[in-house]
């Protein structure tokens, strides 16, 4: 096990002990399976990776265990598509926003700092603590648009 996922689980341990939960074998491989992934996955991505390695896990266990993840700060809920909620592993990784193509649902992840200051100054200005924020800008993607009839 490598540190990364080593710290992961530390954290998710003390998150749900604070919670009078526990780390079970089925919550620490859904850790571990969610840290190999790589990009925004569905769930049921994440569920087959589980049963290719083996583990024996409710459906029901994996999806009340993702919200958990997310509070903890291990993951976070990404692009919406359609009623399939997508996750993407955040711990260890730097934040950045979203491009999203409303045909192919392609996402480009991106990171702008003049996005930063923005969001910091509009917190300020209104008194919130920023604790969080998802950016998804929605359009369309190059290679749709070579596909679209001229224009004109």
């Amino acid at each position: 096990m490598d540190g990364r996922t080593r710290e992961a689980l530390e954290r998710f341990e003390r998150f749900l002990h604070q919670r009078d939960l526990r780390l079970t074998e089925a919550r620490a491989a859904i850790v571990e399976a969610a840290l190999a992934r790589q990009g925004h996955y569905p769930i049921d991505e994440l569920i087959a990776d589980l049963k290719q390695r083996g583990i024996r896990g409710s459906k029901a266990t994996v999806y009340r265990t993702l919200p958990l993840l997310a509070e903890a700060g291990i993951l976070e809920p990404a692009i919406v598509a359609g009623d399939a909620r997508s996750y993407e592993t955040t711990f260890g990784r730097h934040h950045h926003d979203h491009l999203v193509c409303s045909r192919c649902g392609r996402v480009v992840e991106f990171e702008f700092e003049a996005f930063e200051i923005l969001q910091r100054e509009v917190a300020s200005r209104y008194g919130f603590r920023l604790e969080a924020h998802h950016h998804e800008l929605v359009g369309t993607c190059p290679d749709c648009q070579a596909g679209e009839p001229p224009r004109g």
